[in-house]
């Protein structure tokens, strides 16, 4: 039997720095090349991320490769449009800091064909450094800490199975536009949203050995907001759509308000302040050694992560409750 045609949708909006690897890693694929068409969107882009990828694939040998302009330049309008673009049997999504290994094409294919009942496969997010420095690293390893990043299964690089949601994504293309494609009302969080209405058409399906590297943001600034803009989205999925909270969603709400409480309580006592300095401390140390996956870092990598890790709960926590209590009754 013939590999399918697949079409992989690029969204990119301002990414001139990182669209050429991962354009090079999409073209590094094993799946045949006269069965992938590559589709990147730029969502009105002010950098030459256009260029760039009209560049890298000018001499591809590929089915189909073609850049379009979305003068709306949100993500899930970029993911839209290269929907519509797409001649593939299957549809990989890949966002332009990502970095797919060079099987993932095929195996999302291969899944796909092989199990009816799977109707959104995808892999394990990698947080990848941009270089060896203490703040590059130590911001990968706190992206990389499974119990950091709320237990996901595609962050804590679990066996195959179930799950309720996948990073990126590969599904057939017939089965995504019956669903109506991505939820333009998210800008953030489009992804999980398209996930629980598949997963009423199939399993949502993390698969194993598919680790697709990621390069986060640069600075614990940049992080922050970017995950109190998570949080803030989460809560508006939840509101707009009526889903719930799931146990791991729960206890990112729960865990830093006690915690903050359990500390503010044991400063009224100096002994019982030093006991919980201490228990801190020590919670902290193996929460950075035994959490992350790597990357390996300096004494001060390791600060950054606990403080990028910081810098993630705090986020999302605050734009959580900030949507929560501005529109509490709701």
């Amino acid at each position: 039997m013939s590999a399918p045609l697949v079409t992989v949708v690029v969204p990119a909006r301002n990414e001139e720095r990182d669209i050429g690897d991962c354009l090079d890693a999409i073209l590094a694929q094993d799946h045949p090349h006269h069965r992938l068409e590559v589709v990147v969107v730029d969502g009105a882009s002010t950098d030459r991320t256009a260029e760039l990828a009209e560049r890298h694939l000018a001499a591809a040998d590929l089915a189909r490769a073609v850049v379009v302009r979305n003068p709306r330049g949100d993500t899930p309008s970029n993911l839209n449009l290269g929907l519509a673009e797409a001649r593939g049997e299957v549809l990989c999504r890949v966002d332009a800091r990502s970095l797919i290994p060079s099987h993932y094409v095929r195996r999302c294919a291969e899944v796909l064909v092989q199990r009816p009942e799977v109707a959104v496969v995808g892999g394990a997010q990698v947080a990848v450094p941009r270089d060896l420095s203490p703040t590059a690293t130590g911001i990968a390893r706190a992206l990389n800490n499974r119990w950091g990043m709320g237990l996901a299964r595609y962050r804590r690089g679990a066996p195959s199975g179930p799950t309720d949601t996948v990073y990126l994504g590969a599904f057939r293309t017939d089965d995504l536009r019956a669903a109506g494609g991505w939820d333009e009302r998210f800008p953030t969080n489009q992804d999980f949203e398209l996930n629980r209405r598949m997963s009423q058409r199939g399993i949502v399906w993390f698969e194993a050995g598919m680790e697709v590297g990621y390069r986060p943001r640069e600075s614990l600034g940049d992080l922050f907001r970017q995950y109190q803009r998570f949080g803030s989205w989460k809560v508006r999925y939840w509101r707009e759509t009526g889903d719930r909270p799931r146990p791991r969603q729960v206890a990112m709400l729960v865990a830093p308000v006690v915690g903050t409480a359990a500390v503010a309580l044991s400063l009224t006592r100096p002994r019982r302040a030093r006991r919980a300095a201490a228990l801190t401390a020590a919670s902290a140390a193996l929460f950075e050694i035994a959490g992350p996956r790597g990357p390996s870092t300096s004494a001060a990598g390791h600060l950054v992560s606990l403080g990028a890790s910081a810098a993630v709960a705090g986020g999302w926590t605050l734009g959580a409750w900030g949507e929560l209590l501005r529109h509490g009754r709701r």
